[in-house]
């Protein structure tokens, strides 16, 4: 009997917790929440996030996608030591084994590359890359190291940062 009757108490008690959020203002409503959430796990943020999600339109969820693909990619920014420019640079590689072919170069940096490529690679992997970029008298070749491969290509690192590109 104890066990109903506690149920029944929490439904009543929920009850009147949703009647009294619903006269709260926008920012009380903000304020409720932030501690709330700030006494939960991060298990339990990821299903409640989960359940935010679910319930928003498909527009609101691509703008949110957009809005934190920047906030992402400012992140990464910030961690790089040395800052990223997009290309479409054609590059000859050669690896350990003799293979040499050529891709092209999605994006460099003074300290390294990404490449698209359908290649098999292997994180770890010494590569030697020759490239030219405007403005450079001749071509450029840097050794480096295979240090992501993934559906976009591979990002390589190169064993000694190149001159301000």
């Amino acid at each position: 009997m104890t066990d109903s009757v506690n149920i029944f108490n929490i439904y009543e008690v929920k009850s009147q917790l949703f009647q009294i959020i619903t006269y709260m203002s926008e920012a009380e409503r903000q304020k409720l929440l932030s501690v709330l959430l700030a006494d939960q796990s991060q298990d339990e943020n990821r299903k409640l996030l989960s359940l935010v999600l679910a319930n928003i339109s498909e527009a609101k969820i691509r703008e949110l996608l957009e809005q934190l693909k920047n906030w992402h990619q400012s992140k990464l920014s910030e961690m790089r030591e040395h800052p990223r420019k997009p290309s479409f640079i054609p590059v000859e590689c050669s690896s350990s084994g003799g293979v040499c072919f050529t891709d092209f170069i999605q994006d460099i940096s003074n300290g390294g590359v990404l490449i698209q490529t359908d290649g098999n690679f292997f994180i770890g992997q010494q590569i030697t890359l020759t490239f030219s970029i405007p403005k450079a008298e001749k071509d450029i070749t840097v050794s480096g190291e295979v240090v992501r491969v993934d559906s976009e290509g591979i990002g390589v690192k190169f064993n000694e940062p190149l001159p301000t590109l």
